[in-house]
């Protein structure tokens, strides 16, 4: 500022062009949504709340009891009718399927470790696969499988530490056995969704819609499974959840009759794709 002629205060060039950025400032920060930097212990906070529910979730969940309402899509978008089904889980890598059919069990399914069987009766179509024998392309599968259904992923601590932020989101990601896995956990810190992607492309994805907290601990109410490329959907509604005492082992195991057919993954592959129709 500076007097003019007859003692007037004028405005120097300099004050101008002061006044004209605050102005521009108000109006851009009264006009924009304003971006709060996210607070340096936000991220400490963020991965004790995932720890803490991981922790509850794992103590509860190694041994589960449920229903569940299974949506095939194949391609996406094309939804076939429902179908119900028997899910039992048992820490750290086992799991078994049953898919309800009118006449009885049209789809029966199941994973230890390195395992994988299949059972489709109607069909008399049966599968024993080793994942290191037979080339799988997916290691340990009943543990993928089990981490997936009970949302209990657990990175490394470097994971955490190198962890970015997608909006409200924050995402961590590690490789396991060649593969490169991702988290995304929200502000109540549970998954919101996981993804897998192998070296040659392939990969799933998790989506974790809802959550049951009438046990006493957050559980995986809805999720979505599907394929990286896109042809695959499976919608998931768990309901009746029951967290027995301990895993009854030769509930878990999938009995397949002498005599049956060998089935290839293709043909399970388009048995999980027709459920509902089975």
């Amino acid at each position: 500022m500076r007097e003019g002629p007859g003692g007037r205060r004028g405005v120097s060039g300099g004050d101008a062009l002061c006044a004209l950025a605050a102005t521009a400032m108000v109006v851009a920060t009264g006009c924009a949504p304003m971006r709060v930097p996210i607070a340096p212990i936000e991220p400490v906070r963020r991965v004790e709340r995932y720890g803490a529910a991981l922790e509850r979730r794992e103590a509860r969940g190694r041994a589960v009891d449920a229903q569940v309402l299974l949506w095939a899509e194949s391609p996406v978008g094309t939804r076939l009718p429902g179908a119900e089904g028997r899910l039992l889980l048992a820490a750290p890598d086992a799991f078994r399927l049953r898919v309800a059919s009118l006449f009885g069990t049209a789809l029966d399914l199941g994973a230890r470790g390195e395992s994988l069987s299949a059972y489709v009766p109607s069909r008399r179509r049966g599968m024993m696969l080793d994942a290191i024998r037979d080339s799988l392309g997916i290691a340990r599968p009943g543990g993928l499988a089990f981490r997936a259904l009970t949302a209990t992923w657990r990175p490394p601590d470097e994971a955490w530490r190198s962890a970015a932020w997608d909006d409200s989101l924050m995402r961590v990601w590690w490789l396991e056995n060649g593969d490169t896995l991702a988290l995304a956990v929200g502000s109540t810190g549970l998954p919101v969704w996981t993804s897998l992607a192998r070296p040659n492309g392939a990969g799933i994805r998790v989506d974790y819609r809802a959550w049951d907290f009438g046990s006493g601990v957050a559980w995986p109410a809805t999720f979505v499974i599907e394929d990286r490329s896109g042809a695959f959907r499976l919608s998931c509604k768990v309901s009746r959840v029951r967290f027995p005492a301990r895993a009854d082992s030769l509930r878990l195991v999938v009995p397949i009759p002498a005599g049956v057919v060998p089935m290839t993954l293709a043909q399970l592959r388009r048995a999980l794709e027709r459920l509902g129709t089975l």
